[in-house]
């Protein structure tokens, strides 16, 4: 079986995985036509270069594969869809070498795809979101309790008011309340000891 390659590596640093990529496709019986690459840190333009190249080669090759599903190009289903008819029309089947899924297993496999997919592209949107957020200042997470409300809490808790009583009353989570709980009683462990 005629195999396309395709990455989306930093070339210098994923070498060794590319070596390993293309060892498992020629392990197979396959031969390698072509090998291409994108640098995932390009954007704009030579975004995809290499991808672009690959669709001029496809009437030479029976089988793309990547390493993969957050290799492919896009961000949503129908990117992945228009991909998935593009192949089709060359003839040519797509596998996915970590997630282990080959479109020539039929529409199980092809459904496989679009999962993996989705949730590739959605954590990596999820990952670039918190990146873009803490570059711009933002705290991520529960708002962190003042010192005075603490000290607080916990004579509520030491006057003996409920996890559930203190969480209304200074409108906070009782999850919190009970980890301040749980500190307040380490401290009375760690000193009778």
């Amino acid at each position: 079986m005629r195999t396309i390659i395709y990455s989306r590596w930093v070339p210098t640093q994923n070498r060794i995985e590319a070596e390993l990529l293309r060892a498992a496709v020629e392990s197979r019986g396959n031969t390698v036509i072509a090998t291409f690459n994108d640098d995932p840190s390009i954007t704009g333009r030579g975004e995809y270069a290499g991808w672009r190249a690959l669709i001029t080669s496809l009437d030479q090759a029976d089988q793309v594969i990547v390493g993969s599903v957050g290799d492919l190009p896009g961000k949503i289903v129908p990117h992945l869809l228009k991909i998935l008819g593009m192949l089709r029309e060359h003839d040519v089947s797509l596998a996915v070498h970590h997630e282990a899924i080959n479109t020539d297993d039929g529409h199980a496999a092809i459904l496989d795809l679009i999962a993996a997919y989705r949730a590739t592209k959605l954590s990596e949107a999820i990952r670039r979101g918190i990146f873009h957020a803490r570059k711009a200042g933002k705290i991520i997470g529960r708002p962190r309790i003042s010192n005075r409300i603490r000290e607080q809490i916990r004579v509520a808790l030491q006057n003996g008011a409920s996890i559930r009583r203190t969480a209304r009353r200074f409108k906070i989570s009782g999850g919190t309340v009970s980890g301040i709980r749980q500190m307040m009683n380490a401290e009375v462990d760690r000193l009778a000891a």
